[in-house]
């Protein structure tokens, strides 16, 4: 098929072939001897360009004039426009821009169509002047070639109507896609203009409504804020009464407390006071050295047992934070002198104390400032707030009640105020420490943390730390089970219950083996 729809092939509509047959059979005429007289020129119809084109057949005719008067199938006798007030130029709009789409798919095949209109009428036109010119000659084979004349015609006809319907399949097929797009296309540009209208209808509301929500909230603002005021000045008066009330409360319960706390306090001291008053160096027994006492070589015997200079030396770090900017501080029992050592090697200067001939010996050996003296005949002698820190390793556990009881009063004479007394001892609350306390044959009694902790609170010291140190190494401590991996989702809880046990027995049987109280004066 062409690409041309509504082209007229010669091979289709062969005239020359037409006139050719025509010819024979008027020679095979002549030759039977069957010619024709002369015709009448009268009697040969017009031409049809001087009048009717086929004045003997009426149909012919007027298809042929029906043709030529109306090949331009266009359309353009219509305007577009709306009744509607607001929205109309926007449809109006809508509608041309949809026009202009569907003319733009349709009108190329509608030109096509005219063409084919145009072409097959100057076709008949021409068919049917060519027929007309044998008109002359009509009479004499219009027996013989009427018949192959119109069966020629009818064949052309039926030839051009089948292309016709062709054509015509082809345009309605071409014409259903076109409307198909043209349907999307308008789908879309509907939806388009939409959204163009929503959106400027939707800009004129927004801005609107800004001005309305703008005096609204002004005129809201105005109203709230005078009841405001007014809310908030009565809240304010009922919080003020309440808070003055609740303040005198504690106030007046603080002051109950304090003045309560400085009576028991001054009770307290006084009861000291006279106990010290009344107690003289000839009363209180002073501690012997093991070594003098019981032949004991108690050097020999603390490196054996208690552990050795390093293991002490690091144990006692933990305390070095208390001693930060002080200049002068004494060690009272300081043994070996590890802590001394300490003290040494943080450019701070500390003097010793001891009874043992030996331990003074040793220390003295290290280049170590020690006296040989018991610690409460060296306080008693010594001048009162002279000292920036105290420090008591081991020493307490060897005392008795009394000679403990002076002592503490004595340090808090000689301390200057804002300074820290640290005293460590053998922790009585642990069975494996009682266990071992009884090795050391000087020992006199364990002291109790809380008897401790009251004994410094009672001379004046405040401010009291407790800590525990020296645990017992994990390996010999009593070991949990792995509740995660060792049992299953039913014992979970049986096995959280023995773990809470064993911490129990662990803190109890080998628990922390040492533990020191601070306190600041």
């Amino acid at each position: 098929m062409s690409d041309t729809p509504f082209e007229i092939h010669d091979d289709e509509i062969n005239v020359e072939e037409i006139m050719e047959k025509i010819r024979e059979n008027i020679r095979r005429r002549k030759e039977a001897g069957i010619s024709p007289s002369n015709p009448d020129p009268a009697a040969i119809p017009a031409s049809p360009r001087q009048g009717s084109p086929a004045g003997s057949n009426a149909d012919i005719a007027r298809d042929l004039a029906y043709l030529t008067g109306n090949w331009d199938i266009q359309n353009n006798s219509y305007f577009i426009s709306s009744h509607r007030p607001y929205v109309g130029k926007f449809l109006v709009r809508g509608r041309e821009l949809v026009h202009g789409e569907v003319r733009r798919y349709v009108n190329p095949m509608f030109w096509k169509q005219a063409e084919f209109n145009r072409a097959a009428g100057r076709m008949l036109d021409e068919v049917a002047r060519q027929v007309s010119g044998i008109e002359p000659l009509r009479q004499q084979i219009r027996e013989d070639t009427t018949g192959q004349i119109h069966a020629t015609i009818e064949e052309v006809r039926s030839r051009f109507k089948e292309r016709l319907n062709e054509q015509n399949g082809d345009i309605l097929n071409k014409i259903s896609e076109t409307d198909e797009q043209i349907r999307i296309d308008v789908k879309e540009l509907v939806e388009q203009v939409k959204a163009e209208i929503a959106a400027e209808v939707e800009e004129q509301i927004r801005a609107e409504f800004t001005g309305l929500a703008s005096q609204a909230k002004a005129e809201i603002a105005g109203e709230l804020r005078e009841q405001l005021r007014a809310e908030v000045a009565a809240a304010a008066e009922k919080a003020r009464v309440a808070i003055a009330r609740e303040v005198e409360g504690q106030v007046q319960s603080a002051i109950l407390a304090l003045g309560t706390d400085i009576e028991n306090r001054a009770w307290l001291a006084k009861v000291l006071e006279g106990r010290a008053l009344r107690s003289t160096p000839g009363t209180i027994e002073v501690p012997k050295s093991p070594s003098t006492e019981i032949g004991l070589n108690y050097f020999a015997f603390e490196d054996r047992f208690r552990g050795s200079r390093e293991d002490i030396k690091q144990r006692q770090t933990s305390f070095l934070q208390y001693f930060e900017g002080c200049h002068n501080v004494i060690d009272l029992g300081c043994g070996r002198g590890e802590f001394l050592e300490l003290m040494a090697e943080k450019g701070i200067h500390a003097m010793g104390v001891d009874i043992d001939p030996d331990m003074v010996e040793f220390c003295h050996s290290k280049g170590l400032d020690v006296i040989q003296m018991d610690a409460l005949t060296y306080l008693q002698n010594a001048a009162d707030k002279s000292f920036d820190g105290i420090f008591i390793d081991q020493v307490v556990e060897h005392l008795e009640p009394d000679y403990l009881v002076a002592l503490l009063n004595l340090c808090y004479e000689k301390m200057k105020f804002g300074f820290y007394i640290v005293v460590e001892t053998v922790n009585p609350l642990s069975f494996s420490s009682m266990a071992n306390f009884w090795i050391d044959l000087s020992h006199v009694k364990p002291v109790h943390p809380a008897t401790l902790k009251f004994l410094l609170k009672a001379v004046g010291y405040r401010e009291i730390d407790e800590i525990y140190s020296s645990p017992v190494p994990s390996e010999y401590r009593l070991q949990k089970v792995d509740i995660d991996t060792s049992l299953e989702e039913t014992n979970a809880p049986f096995g959280e219950i023995f773990n809470y046990n064993v911490d129990m027995l662990n803190n109890l049987l080998l628990g922390a083996q040492d533990y020191a109280m601070i306190g600041k004066k």
